[in-house]
């Protein structure tokens, strides 16, 4: 038996298949179903890393929005080091600044929830006789990580 190359090929095209059954495919754009809610901020991920010189001291904030959450995670290399983790409104300086926690440390782990509209964060002070490296993690609601 022969096999003719012209007919065979006509016989398995995706159109002639598709004619045989009837109908063309109808492709959907399926942006819609992916495409974020209006009014609702997106979760995202950011880190930094710091170094502090010995009785230096370094901030570094999250810009956040009243009600707005993230979860954070630092660790220091080289040494404990004093922190203050708050918030403040950089457009204010009358009001008081609202502090979360404080403490010495080489590292902690947890979740804000803002208070308000503003910048909530870490001041970390180097007490040693050494230079320390922070590196820090977040992810959440925020709009920026950024040294202040």
């Amino acid at each position: 038996m022969q096999i003719n190359p012209r007919r065979s090929a006509r016989a398995f095209s995706l159109v002639a298949l598709f004619a045989a059954a009837g109908s063309l495919a109808t492709v959907r754009p399926v942006a819609a179903a992916t495409s974020p809610t209006p009014g609702v901020m997106q979760a995202r991920r950011d880190s930094m890393t710091v170094t502090i010189e010995p009785t230096k001291r370094i901030e570094v904030k999250l810009v956040m929005q009243k009600g707005q959450k993230a979860d954070f995670e630092w660790k220091s290399v080289g040494g404990s080091v004093g922190y203050n983790l708050h918030a403040e409104v950089p457009t204010d300086p009358r009001k008081p600044a609202h502090i979360y926690q404080r403490g010495s440390s080489s590292g902690e782990k947890g979740s804000i929830e803002a208070v308000f509209d503003g910048v909530h964060g870490w001041s970390w002070r180097n007490t040693g006789e050494k230079a320390v490296t922070i590196t820090v993690k977040a992810s959440g609601q925020f709009t920026e990580l950024k040294k202040m």
